[in-house]
Formats: C-alpha cells, structure tokens, sequence
C-alpha cells in the first residue's frame, strides 16, 4: 500500500488579508492532491486543520469538493480535526459536507484498508487529553492483528515542542505498534524512527507563518510518501512549488541591496520580510524608497527596524531572573504565565501572527 500523508492545509486562511496568499493555500493544496493521484497513492491521510476554521469560506468549500471530485475513487480518503478546523460545543465540522471519513471524534476509531490498519483520533486538549491518552492505550491491542498499522492524530508531542502548555503527549504516551505514526500540528517536516516505523509530521503545505521560512528554506514545503508494500517502510518527501518568502537584513544606508534578492527567478513573485538597521532611522523615508525599489517586483513587504542607537542592558548571568516566575507572580497563576510566555517567545520573533493564533488558541 502507498499512503499520501498530508497535513495542516488550512484551507481558507488568508495571510496578510491578501486575496493572493488565500489563493496560494488553494494552489498548494490542489497540487498535493495531484501529486497524490500521479504517484498512485492508495490511501490519503490527512492529519487535521484541513481548513483553517471551522466556519470556512465558500471558496475553501469549493475546493476541497472540487479536488474530491478528481480523486473520484482513485484514493480512499481519511482525516482527523485538527485545533483549527475543530467546531466548538460539539458542533459540526465543515468535513460533513463531503464524502470523506473523519476518524476518532473524541474516541478512537479504525478501519482495514487492503489488509493494513488505518486508525485515528481527533484532536483533544486541555480536559480532553486524558481521555486522548486513553484512547491512545487501545491502539496496540487493536494492531497486534495486523501486519502494518497506522495511527493518525493531530497533537503536539513534548520532544517537538518543548513548552510548557504547548504540547498534549509525551512519547511514553504513545503507542508502540503502529509501522506509520501520521501525526499533524507541527508546520516542519519530521520523519523520525519510532517504535517499530516512522512517527511523522508531514508539516504544513503552504507557508503559514514567518517563523516557519527557515525550515521551508531546508527542507522545502509538501507531504510524504509513504510505501508499506515492504518489510521496510519507506518515506519520501514530495516537494510543493509554492510563493516563495525571505527574511533579508539591510542597512538604512543600503537598501538598494534588497534587488539581489528578487534577481533571482521565481515561479511568483516573493514575499520579503525585510528588517532595516540604523540609527534612528527615518521610517517613512524607508517605507517610501522600499516601495519605489520592489515595484512589481514582489508581491509584498514586511519592514521592520532595528535601532542600534539604542544601548543595551548589561547581560545578566544566566539564573538570576526566572521571567516564568515572574510573570506567575504577577499574573496569579500557571496557566496565565505560560499564556504571557508563549506570547513573549513569539513576539520575540516578530511572529504578531503566531502570537495572536496562541491567544485564540489557548483563550
């Protein structure tokens, strides 16, 4: 059997309020569909946040049914929710409206595809993730039947995502018996031995925030392949074309310097996120030259400025300031703490978007 594992599509999600990023996601996810049937894939698992909300627009609607429609029986199709496209108070999900097999709503389910276990569970959190851990302890009973297995989920495992708050299972949680761990959440491509297979973040499909560039820049953006039909599983990467976007660090001096960067030939025409160094530097003046330099040239730029006529404070030695402990005490609680934290790591980055997501998120 070969599976297409795809994941984090967020169909629907339109970054920058730009009519062309939500084109984008389509784009990517309409050729991952297509790679899909071209490398004959029996079976495409999807590991949750299909869409981006619960409440999709029309237009993601639409092109989910339309890419079901040139699936037409080639692939059997499989997926679990994932946070985002999870309906609050159980309502339901947009998946509902199309022929496609949602797995494990709050329990774990399975079905035998071609003699291989394929089992799932949506995503649980907060209360929800004993009875996950639970449902979790069932699946290598289940297995012990089969010769391969695969386990679908859309969780954040500790080894990935190391803070406090952010993950739902440690690896002792899981079980041991799946050949194929097809795990969503994560936006990175992980493949990594587990157990007796893989465990597997296919990662998302588009770029969906700015701190997510680096290791598109690695390892690029699409989903795995994944071949059981031998003792040993075999994963590949499938890459996607896909907008490109660059992080570039100029001085207010330079900013002619930002043209080597869109030199280069590209499919579509990038997104750079540009950070602008000097000493107190005249925004407007930078804003105004940028968009005379990149017209037509890209699609879109993010300035941001670095003053380095500031002076920083002395480095403190590490441990006389535990800024958790701080923020507990000031705030009155754990959960608040680890909410200021994870916002304070990606304002850090300048990610306002990951900030805002960890607020809806959490909140």
């Amino acid at each position: 059997m070969r599976i297409a594992h795809v994941s984090d599509t967020h169909l629907g999600y339109r970054q920058y309020n730009l009519d062309e990023r939500e084109k984008d996601i389509y784009e990517a996810f309409n050729e991952a569909v297509d790679r899909a049937v071209e490398e004959r894939a029996d079976v495409l698992i999807h590991s949750g946040d299909l869409f981006d909300s619960p409440t999709p627009p029309i237009r993601a609607l639409y092109v989910f049914k339309s890419a079901l429609r040139r699936i037409d029986g080639r692939m059997k199709v499989y997926t679990v929710l994932g946070d985002h496209d999870t309906p609050k108070r159980r309502g339901m999900p947009p998946h509902k409206l199309f022929d496609v097999r949602v797995l494990g709503v709050r329990r774990l389910e399975w079905e035998e595809v071609g003699g291989v276990l394929i089992a799932g569970i949506s995503n649980l959190r907060g209360r929800g993730v004993e009875l996950l851990k639970r449902e979790l302890g069932k699946f290598d009973a289940i297995a012990e039947k089969y010769e391969k297995s695969v386990l679908v989920a859309h969780q954040a495992i500790e080894r990935y995502l190391p803070f406090e708050g952010a993950y739902e299972l440690k690896e002792d949680d899981l079980p041991r018996k799946a050949t194929y761990y097809a795990f969503g959440h994560l936006h990175s491509r992980i493949a990594v031995r587990f157990g007796g297979g893989y465990l597997a973040y296919a990662g998302s499909t588009e770029i969906i925030r700015k701190d997510e560039i680096s290791s598109w820049s690695r390892r690029g953006k699409g989903f795995y392949l994944v071949d059981l039909d031998r003792d040993e599983v075999t994963v590949h990467e499938i890459n996607l074309d896909i907008r490109p976007q660059l992080e570039v660090e100029v001085e207010e001096e330079r900013l002619e310097e930002v043209l080597s960067f869109v030199r280069h030939p590209h499919n579509k025409p990038p997104i750079l996120h540009i950070t602008v160094k000097g000493e107190n530097v005249n925004r407007q003046h930078v804003i105004g030259r940028l968009s005379e330099l990149l017209k037509d040239k890209v699609l879109s730029f993010k300035p941001s400025f670095r003053d380095l006529s500031r002076q920083l404070p002395p480095e403190l030695p590490r441990g006389v300031i535990n800024l958790e402990s701080i923020m507990r005490e000031y705030l009155g609680g754990d959960e608040l703490a680890r909410l200021a934290m994870s916002i304070l790591d990606r304002l850090s980055q300048d990610d306002i978007e990951g900030a805002r997501r960890v607020v809806e998120e959490l909140l």
